[in-house]
């Protein structure tokens, strides 16, 4: 039996909660559901209060380390559950000034474009603010500092990621909107998939390949020096590899300075303290490096996609097609804030926290006050605090316990619901147009990224969704955790639960991706149809019936991966 079995799963409040399937590959630690929550709330609601939609913010909560969301609508109690009927939502409109500024807004946005804005803000200056605050971070050496000036870098560590949460959230609207009413609309006009519309904003991503521009110059500086070409095929430990190529004077050197400051204190698996970062594994650095340095045909050429995109638009009727190709363009333009919000702001952030906790867990370690330095990230701030000043806090045991529980359980364990059962959202046939178009793209966007599909596997087989196309056949890697990366080889198909923003460095190496969660616009959707690469997402239980180097053929159209020996 699993130990979360064992467990209670009460509603964490009044509502209807639902299970995220998608951003986390396991529970939780405390830390990190100690800052997720407030941040979230805050800078989703304000995403959303910008845009005049009508959910005012999305509550979310963690029980037993497990993710809970629940939607909170703009003047709905916390108990209601469903829209109201026709005439209160009438009156509604009527008398609550709120409703009726965000169905203002609501159009103000549409007619201006208001994601455009955002964009700029974003790269102007959200983007190179939160470089230049990781940077500041990333310069000091926190196993250096004494006791109360590491607890000091720790607490703006914790400042800092807790703003950047905040600043991911901020930017959700902007980040999905475009994208969902493209494809609402593409649909509505040629009754097609949406996976063939969403193919059509391949290349439109490049952060969604990994450090593009850092590793192709290592890659090149390393083509043409032959000490830098044998180094990196010897069979020497990763970390040694590495080393050597930093001590190389001139442009390996510096290029590869370049690429680990970008994505050296980057969580691998998941986005939490809890979780290892680049630095920690030099054996998928070193793949990855690899792999750039053997070359990586990434995506189709602007060819292919010039005709894929006119095929799609010849299948539109003639009065739509401009309308097509506006929305098309809009969501290109969009797209790459999908990821970019994650590897610049909270990602960064979780490393740069985690190498601060190591620091100190260091030293508790040697002294016999935890097992390992990895442990202290098991702990509450609070209580990390008063380990590391006053030695006081959750003994070795304790921590080395709520190490195994997340090391331990599955998502499979915790109920997908709690609390009331959902209600229907509210007719869009309700609203004024604008507001309409708004709550229909946002809507399809959070369902193509949170779907969670019914199991139907056969013995050998798994199905879910295609989202990349081609068919692909080679050795199965299965990833429960991060101990499994340093066995990737190039080629692999890559089997595991999901995959967040925090896999890119792994990305390169892989010939196809199959995962048990996950919808069109998750993480390896986006990565796989960047790459090129076939892909198939929301198995619900893939990694259960793929065995590890099980030779298994992947077919991105049909939407399933079968064991063929």
């Amino acid at each position: 039996m699993s130990a979360v079995t064992e467990l209670k799963f009460e509603p964490p409040g009044p509502g209807s909660w639902s299970l995220d399937y998608t951003h986390w590959t396991r529970p939780l630690t405390r830390f990190q559901a100690e800052v997720f929550p407030e941040q979230f709330v805050r800078g989703f609601g304000e995403s959303l209060k910008r845009y005049g939609l009508l959910l005012d913010y999305l509550d979310w909560e963690f029980v037993n380390g497990f993710p809970y969301y629940c939607p909170r609508p703009v003047g709905a109690s916390k108990d209601a559950v469903g829209h109201p009927p026709k005439h209160v939502w009438d009156e509604l409109r009527r008398t609550d000034p709120e409703l009726s500024e965000r169905l203002k807004t609501s159009a103000m946005a549409v007619e201006r474009k208001l994601w455009r804005e955002d964009l700029q803000v974003w790269d102007e200056q959200t983007k190179p603010a939160a470089i230049r605050d990781h940077l500041q971070l990333q310069a000091v050496d926190p196993s250096t500092l004494t006791t109360e000036e590491l607890l000091a870098h720790l607490d703006r560590c914790r400042e800092n990621l807790k703003h950047q949460i905040y600043l991911h959230h901020l930017y959700n609207v902007p980040a999905l909107l475009p994208v969902g009413d493209f494809f609402v609309h593409a649909q509505q006009w040629t009754g097609r998939s949406a996976i063939e519309f969403l193919g059509l904003l391949q290349g439109a991503t490049p952060i969604s390949r990994g450090s593009a521009d850092e590793l192709d110059r290592l890659a090149r500086a390393i083509r043409a020096d032959s000490r830098a070409h044998a180094l990196i095929a010897s069979p020497n430990p990763a970390g040694d590899v590495l080393a050597s190529l930093s001590e190389l004077s001139g442009e390996i050197s510096t290029a590869l300075s370049a690429y680990l400051r970008f994505v050296g204190y980057r969580p691998v698996n998941g986005e939490d303290v809890g979780e290892p970062y680049v630095l920690e594994m030099p054996e998928v650095l070193l793949g990855a490096i690899r792999s750039a340095v053997e070359g990586v045909n990434v995506g189709p050429t602007r060819d292919v996609l010039a005709r894929r995109t006119a095929e799609a638009r010849d299948g539109v009727p003639k009065p739509h097609r401009s309308a097509f190709d506006e929305l098309l363009a809009e969501a290109r333009t969009m797209y790459r804030l999908r990821d970019e919000r994650g590897l610049f702001c909270d990602l960064w952030a979780e490393g740069l926290t985690r190498r601060a906790i190591l620091a100190a867990g260091k030293p508790l370690a040697e002294n016999g006050r935890i097992a390992y330095p990895t442990h202290l990230v098991e702990a509450g701030y609070d209580e990390m605090r008063s380990l590391i000043q006053h030695d006081d806090g959750p003994s070795a045991e304790e921590l080395a316990q709520r190490a195994r529980y997340r090391a331990e359980v599955s998502f499979v364990d915790a109920p997908p619901m709690l609390g009331a059962e959902p209600g229907a959202p509210l007719p869009a046939e309700w609203l004024p147009p604008a507001a309409a178009r708004m709550e229909r793209a946002l809507g399809a966007a959070i369902e193509a990224l949170f779907m969670a599909p019914e199991a139907r596997s056969e013995a050998r087989k798994v199905y879910g969704l295609g989202v990349s196309p081609g068919v692909y056949e080679g050795s199965a890697r299965l990833v429960r955790g991060t101990q499994d990366f340093a066995h990737i080889k190039k080629g692999d198909i890559l089997v595991t639960k999901a995959t967040t923003a925090a896999f890119n460095t792994v990305l390169p190496l892989l010939g196809a991706i199959v995962t048990d969660r996950g919808g069109l616009l998750s993480h390896a959707a986006i990565v796989s149809r960047e790459y090129g690469i076939p892909a198939v997402v929301g198995c619900t239980d893939a990694t259960t019936r793929i065995p590890d180097s099980a030779r298994v053929r992947v077919d991105g159209e049909a939407g399933e991966a079968a064991i063929v020996a």
